[in-house]
């Protein structure tokens, strides 16, 4: 499957990828995102939304409306599989849905905890992009002084190359 067909892009996509404010937070890539988090865990709706909190630090949460139709039609596509336990649904990638990730360009594709790079050239890709979001983030960042305590130690490490 190609990324415009599994993401829907084609005609109008910029309309599509963009939300409120110009920010991408409908549609484009949370399929992607989806993905990667149940492949990491057995995840219900609610621990989904969740990350996407966390991932967003909090600017951001998907609405049951939009995650619950999105996981049921990833479901019926065969890229997402669901187990009940305790009357939850988990939901875990299928063969299909591993394939979608390991095989799509996609550039949220360097968030934390879903991807991995096999070369020095990938680590340093990710990089660059982690710290445009840092600096993107710099005003959350300001008075938080153990992040940045946190950050000076990985450049100071990062220095010895």
């Amino acid at each position: 499957m190609r990324d415009d067909e599994f993401f829907g892009w084609g005609h109008g996509r910029s309309e599509r990828m963009m939300g409120h404010y110009g920010r991408h937070h409908s549609g484009f890539g949370l399929r992607y995102l989806i993905l990667g988090i149940a492949r990491k865990e057995p995840s219900t709706g609610a621990m989904i939304m969740n990350s996407f909190e966390r991932m967003s630090l909090g600017t951001w949460r998907p609405s049951p409306g939009h995650i619950y139709p999105l996981l049921e039609s990833m479901t019926d596509e065969g890229l997402l599989k669901v187990e009940i336990k305790d009357g939850k649904k988990y939901y875990t990638t299928t063969e299909k849905g591993n394939e979608i990730l390991t095989s799509s360009w996609f550039p949220w594709r360097i968030v934390p905890g879903f991807s991995s790079f096999s070369t020095y050239e990938d680590a340093v890709k990710n990089m660059e992009i982690l710290t445009d979001y840092l600096l993107d983030s710099k005003e959350k960042i300001e008075n938080d002084t153990e992040t940045k305590n946190r950050i000076k130690s990985i450049i100071e490490r990062l220095s010895k190359i």
